[in-house]
């Protein structure tokens, strides 16, 4: 903190390490240690090669003191705390006063084999690594009580997929509190499943281990340690995508568990569950608000998965990200922006990738490809929207200065982490969820970072915060009612705001995104020889979801690119309005 940075509060100053990441230890590829560690040390000194301008220093601090007058989420798929930030201070440089709750000596998990495999940082080829883990976890509900709870339950569930386990879906038959002992054995289990019958080797399963090192993401790691990294955020549900981003502006899953089943991708459109979301309490309390998905996508998941409810607003709301990137730059930003990244081809949103995809041609000839999934293409997506908000210098509009970028994952998606999820409020009564849950406990820890200018560097928040934190926060800065009980007296975002005195954004970092291989942010929707590679689930996901509602007889859902596109272009295009 500089000497014109005043903290509120007494916690004392936090200093900031300056010092790049040379950590060399448990990288094995020498690709993955010298290019990402070169990258971080440029992120943390500043002196990127051609860097952005830097911000006017003309922009006043915002009028009414600390705080924000814009909030813009980004929200990607499926990492855990441990998997992204487990190693974020593992260099010892904790700031002075400061508690962490990282990987250290001692993390493991061990198969009912016997096996023993501690968490480490992940090693191997470059573009491997930055891949990892593959093939794609296990995250439907089921898949996630044996990672929590190390339990099987009945055993005739062990190596089949979720849609086909039976009650009571691996939960404990008592209270038992979670012990995170189970990554390990529901990644082999959930392997049987995708291959077969073929166990893995341990080449294969010790990658569910894994973490990044802190070098490797160079953006990622700048700004958890130039601004705010919450180490206790939990996503809301244990399992998978549609329940957790329902939650996130619902404040409820309507009940249900996984993307699709009790009823299929047609679940979200039902009118039963129109429930109010903080975007309707918004748009009645006259406050501005803006959903932005890529151009490429055609469609928003998040205005499909609250559709019942948000239809009204598909072509008024709903905008693409080159319209995103010129409201931060015009200051015209709405007072909540949530942005979705690419889910669906050459998808940006830090999903693992899905297992190995195979056909065999006609002449016998086995063809395989895997999904394109890259964690740099996440990277690089945070880093131009960050650029783009530190660089916003519009006096009497949105800028730096009083605008905070909040950024977290939906899920865990599978991958490890350590710190067991707590107890939490069920957001209504009911006796019909899918699987029997009762939603009183949390999901998985979800990386979540804070940036703004009165948001402190080095700041470590340990408050227990979950997903109905952002409802929270709109609720009490704009006077709005609470959603459901999980949302009401849920923490806010006030825990990241701890500077009296703004920060210029012309001092703040210029973190710098490593080189993405081909799979590339704009050009041809589906690229030269990437027609036939599989979808993620959420990309499974999103185009079931536009069959369900608008597909006509004979649509099945899509499973490739090719299929996505030609979908999308016959049943997609004009939902949410003209591009842009």
């Amino acid at each position: 903190m500089s000497d014109g940075e005043e903290r509120r509060g007494d916690d004392g100053p936090r200093s900031s390490s300056r010092r790049s990441f040379l950590r060399a230890a448990g990288l094995g590829a020498a690709g993955v240690a010298a290019t990402a560690a070169a990258a971080f040390a440029v992120s943390q000194t500043g002196g990127a090669p051609s860097p952005a301008p830097a911000p006017s220093t003309s922009v006043p601090a915002r009028a009414a003191g600390p705080g924000f007058d814009h909030l813009i989420v980004v929200m990607f798929e499926n990492r855990s705390f441990d998997n992204i930030f487990g190693y974020l201070y593992a260099d010892g440089e904790l700031p002075a006063g400061s508690r962490f709750e990282g990987l250290g000596a001692g993390h493991s998990n061990t198969l009912a084999s016997g096996e023993t495999v501690a968490a480490h940082p992940y090693t191997g080829p470059t573009d491997t690594v930055f891949s990892s883990p593959q093939p794609d976890p296990g995250e439907e509900y089921p898949h996630v009580n044996t990672q929590l709870f190390g339990t099987v339950a009945p055993e005739s569930n062990r190596g089949r997929k979720a849609a086909a386990m039976d009650a009571p879906f691996n939960a404990p038959r008592d209270a038992s509190d979670p012990v995170m002992t189970g990554f390990l054995q529901d990644y082999v289990d959930n392997f049987l499943g995708d291959h077969g019958g073929r166990a893995p080797t341990p080449a294969e399963y010790d990658v569910i281990m894994g973490s990044f090192d802190p070098a490797m993401l160079p953006v990622f790691s700048t700004l958890a340690k130039n601004f705010a990294v919450f180490d206790a955020w939990h996503c809301a549900v244990p399992s998978q995508t549609f329940c957790n981003r329902s939650f996130f502006h619902a404040s409820t899953s309507h009940g249900y568990v996984t993307n699709s089943g009790n009823g299929g991708y047609g679940k979200w459109f039902d009118e039963k569950n129109a429930a109010p979301t903080v975007f309707d309490r918004l748009s009645d309390a006259g406050i501005d608000w803006a959903v932005y998905y890529d151009a490429r996508q055609v469609v928003s998941m998040t205005g499909f998965i609250h559709a019942p409810s948000l239809e009204k607003y598909f072509g008024t709301n709903f905008k693409t990200m080159d319209r995103f990137y010129r409201d931060v730059a015009d200051g015209t930003l709405p007072a909540y922006s949530f942005v979705e990244p690419r889910m669906i081809y050459d998808h940006n949103d830090m999903h693992p990738p899905v297992g190995v995809f195979t056909e065999t041609d006609i002449d016998g000839t086995v063809i395989a490809g895997g999904a394109v999934s890259d964690v740099r293409a996440g990277e690089a997506l945070l880093g131009s929207v960050y650029e783009a908000v530190r660089s916003s210098a519009t006096p009497g509009g949105s800028n730096a200065m009083n605008t905070m970028l909040v950024v977290t994952f939906d899920e865990h998606g599978g991958t490890y982490d350590h710190v067991p999820p707590p107890a939490a409020t069920p957001p209504e009564r009911r006796t019909d969820t899918e699987m029997g849950f009762g939603f009183d406990r949390l999901g998985v820890r979800v990386p979540a970072i804070a940036i703004s200018a009165y948001t402190a560097r080095g700041q470590i928040v340990n408050d227990p915060m979950h997903h109905g934190s952002v409802i929270a926060t709109l609720a009490e800065k704009y006077g709005l009612d609470p959603l459901t009980a999980r949302d009401a007296g849920a923490p806010t975002l006030g825990n990241a705001v701890t500077l009296t005195t703004p920060r210029d954004p012309s001092t703040w970092p210029q973190p710098t995104a490593q080189y993405v291989p081909p799979n590339p942010e704009g050009g041809a929707h589906v690229p030269d020889g990437q027609d036939d590679r599989p979808l993620s689930p959420p990309g499974v996901g999103l185009v079931g979801m536009l069959v369900a509602k608008y597909g006509q007889p004979g649509d099945t859902v899509p499973t490739t690119y090719r299929e996505a596109y030609d979908l999308l272009m016959k049943r997609g295009t004009g939902i949410f309005g003209p591009a842009g």
